[in-house]
């Protein structure tokens, strides 16, 4: 398997993205001090997609309630505070689109988009609490991308900042790529008096008493392009152009379906109606599946070769059907990351496939 390992062989920056170049998830073009003509494809913006929803679920037993941009944070407020019955703290996911915009990627390079866009979590918090709760998200959020990651160990949070004028403190959570370090999100603890014009005058009741306060702010911004970019320029870096190792959670295909007829040609045909009926049955348990029974052949070479793509494009686990397979409904599962198979039963389905890939 070919890997990059960009710290070890010594490539630089621009060359792991040259790589990433070269994939089934992005294009790109690179000119001196800028990367611009960003381009997912369709596996790319499925992984974009996934980004997204993960971003937005927030932190366990945090209430965190879908926003709009269409309209101010002040009416996004008053619906949450209106439709639920919701304490301090909680927070609210807004997705803002944009135009030409570049980004900076790292020191002395720009990210050029010519369309993108910012996801952002307003978390509300007590005044009192609002620096031990940003304490506790930084270190979630740098959690959250080790999580995710192929080298849990390049990401870390930046050195606090504050500002004299407004008292706005702000961390960025970073990564290292290849000797540059990557800034992918903002942290900014926003003073409730600074909020003000955002928020009019919302304000929320403290416990059982009448009395009400304005909350301070924790602000989490993310570019989602640059976040994609991200997760792709960590599973290049380590794992290579042969088998991309992106993390099941956030893979475009969960599963892939192989069909393998050394004999009977009929079979094959069963094998493939075998495929489509798995297919919507993993489907119909929000499992993405790529059904790749309609391209397989009889051969190892064809089942070597599939096999080879799907790893390609990061799909974490394929389904081999077989013609044993029709008789006693028993077939292969093979792991991505660790090439190994297991035999599992048609009745095992979806469940077995959706506890590994959610764990």
């Amino acid at each position: 398997m070919a890997r990059l390992m960009a710290g070890g062989l010594g490539l630089s920056f621009r060359q792991l993205l040259e790589a990433c170049k070269g994939s089934k998830f992005l294009d790109l073009e690179l000119r001196d001090g800028i990367l611009g003509g960003f381009a997912l494809t369709p596996i790319g913006r499925m992984l974009r997609n996934n980004l997204k929803e993960e971003f937005r679920r927030g932190e366990p037993g945090m209430a965190v309630y879908e926003g709009s941009s269409g309209i101010s944070l002040e009416k996004n407020l008053r619906f949450v505070q209106d439709t639920f019955a919701t304490d301090l703290p909680f927070g609210i996911t807004v997705e803002e689109l944009f135009e030409d915009r570049t980004v900076s990627l790292y020191e002395n390079y720009g990210f050029h988009l010519e369309g993108g866009s910012l996801l952002s979590c307003s978390y509300f918090v007590n005044p009192t609490m609002s620096m031990e709760f940003m304490y506790k998200a930084q270190r979630q959020r740098k959690i959250w991308w080790m999580r995710f990651a192929c080298d849990p160990g390049r990401y870390f949070i930046s050195d606090l900042r504050q500002d004299a004028e407004s008292k706005v403190q702000s961390v960025a959570i970073k990564a290292r790529f290849a000797g540059e370090e990557v800034a992918l999100e903002q942290l900014e603890l926003i003073p409730g008096s600074v909020m003000r014009e955002e928020m009019g005058d919302f304000q929320v009741k403290i416990g059982k008493s009448s009395r009400k306060i304005t909350p301070n702010v924790l602000r989490v911004r993310q570019c989602v392009e640059l976040a994609t970019l991200e997760v792709i320029l960590d599973a290049f870096e380590n794992s290579g152009t042969s088998s991309v190792r992106i993390h099941r959670k956030l893979a475009p295909y969960k599963c892939g379906i192989i069909c393998l007829s050394e004999a009977d040609p009929s079979q094959l045909e069963e094998l493939r109606d075998l495929a489509k009926h798995l297919s919507n049955v993993l489907r119909k348990a929000n499992i993405t599946v790529l059904d790749c029974s309609s391209q397989n052949g009889s051969s190892e070479r064809s089942l070597n070769k599939q096999l080879r793509h799907l790893d390609s494009i990061a799909v974490p686990y394929s389904l081999l059907l077989q013609e044993q397979s029709l008789q006693n409904g028993l077939f292969q599962l093979r792991s991505r990351d660790t090439t190994i198979s297991e035999t599992i039963h048609i009745s095992d389905l979806p469940d077995y496939l959706l506890k590994i890939i959610t764990s």
